[in-house]
């Protein structure tokens, strides 16, 4: 849930400023990203399904920030 709610902030930090990302936030998410690949090896694939796609969002922010 904490992943969910962290990447989620993000996200909405994203839409709701100009400037996109700062470093810190994406810093969060990179760790974001290295504990979903962890957790994703443990789960179904069921309830992988939406955390693959949390994942997903996380890294599309970030290359957000990359291609700035």
């Amino acid at each position: 849930m904490t992943l969910d709610t962290v990447v989620g902030g993000c996200a909405v930090y994203y839409l709701d400023t100009a400037e996109g990302l700062d470093i810190p936030r994406v810093a969060i998410l990179q760790d974001c990203i290295a504990d979903l690949n962890n957790l994703l090896e443990e789960l179904n694939e069921e309830t992988s399904t939406y955390f693959r796609r949390l994942r997903l969002l996380a890294e599309l922010l970030v290359a957000s920030r990359q291609g700035s």
